[in-house]
């Protein structure tokens, strides 16, 4: 086994495969990861390896090995420093990279992606047109491509309106920056039906605090992760560094409406985008989005909204 590697054991075989499976999709080509029950897999000169697994095996992993790095999967929910054994694959992922970073491992760096393309999203109407028309927009291009989405906007309601778990979000990955430490995307990173995702933040605050180069390292950040084709951002505030994502983008979209003040509105955002990519020719696209309906909360949101109206029209702007 090469390099920054995770191995699952002491558990039964279709839970470990079940687990590894998600671990490897989310990870990629970052971290191998490999199970106990495999003899590739558990070599004892391995000295790059995160053990993941039960209260007796990692016991008996302790007494075979001087100091071996270790992630309980625990039965215990309230056990401290432990990941609780039963819950959802992803939340077991969030829990062991937040170990894996706490013991101070730092994720193998990639070369950036070139053929990466940013689109980003602004809005007069609103913040939930905003977020309709963005997120729409990712989970149609993430039907084929690997979609990274991220929301720059005060409380947006994503995480009641589609009942998301609570959990880390643009907050703590920018705490990480405020220490100058390494920016580890997959910490925050949760998956969305066909696109991955960071949760806007708790505090809306966090947005007006930020540094230009908060703002950079995230760029940086993102652009070495190579499974990412597109990159959606929704700027619904106009927060400090956030001109890099107009200047990163390849298209950008505005909504807004058909009246006076939607015009008014429009032309100051128009002035915005001039200001942020200079004289290259690109403008901000307007959208004149029909409005949304939405009756219950739930991932059924986003089926009904790419099978509907606003699917069509989202494609048919992706397509021009």
């Amino acid at each position: 086994m090469r390099e920054n590697a995770i191995v699952i054991g002491g558990f039964e075989p279709s839970y470990m495969r079940k687990l590894a499976l998600y671990l490897t999709s989310r990870l990629g080509a970052q971290i191998q990861v490999g199970l106990a029950d495999d003899p590739q897999a558990v070599r004892s000169e391995e000295d790059h390896v995160v053990w993941v697994g039960s209260e007796a095996f990692l016991a008996q992993l302790r007494e075979r090995e001087e100091a071996p790095q270790c992630i309980l999967l625990s039965e215990n929910r309230e056990e401290e420093d432990a990941v609780w054994r039963y819950q959802s694959c992803e939340k077991l992922y969030q829990g062991i990279m937040t170990r894996y970073r706490q013991m101070n491992r730092v994720m193998p760096v990639a070369a950036a992606r070139t053929k990466q393309k940013w689109i980003t999203v602004t809005s007069d109407q609103g913040m939930s047109a905003l977020l309709v028309f963005s997120l729409v927009c990712a989970q149609i291009l993430g039907e084929k491509e690997g979609v990274l989405y991220l929301n720059f906007s005060e409380c947006c309601g994503m995480e009641r309106l589609f009942l998301l778990e609570p959990g880390a979000d643009l907050t703590d990955l920018f705490a990480e920056a405020a220490a100058d430490r390494p920016l580890c995307l997959d910490v925050c990173v949760r998956k969305l039906e066909q696109t991955d995702y960071i949760l806007p933040p708790a505090n809306p605050m966090v947005l007006h605090e930020l540094r230009e180069t908060d703002i950079g390292r995230l760029i940086q950040a993102v652009e070495r992760r190579s499974e990412y084709e597109y990159v959606v951002v929704a700027v619904g505030t106009s927060c400090c560094g956030c001109e890099a994502f107009f200047r990163r983008a390849s298209r950008i979209f505005h909504l807004t409406g058909e009246d006076l003040l939607s015009g008014c509105c429009r032309e100051d955002w128009t002035e915005l985008t001039r200001l942020c990519v200079g004289d290259d020719g690109r403008t901000a696209e307007p959208v004149y989005l029909r409005e949304v309906r939405a009756d219950l909360p739930g991932l059924h949101l986003i089926h009904e909204w790419i099978g509907g109206e606003v699917g069509q029209q989202v494609r048919r702007y992706l397509d021009m």
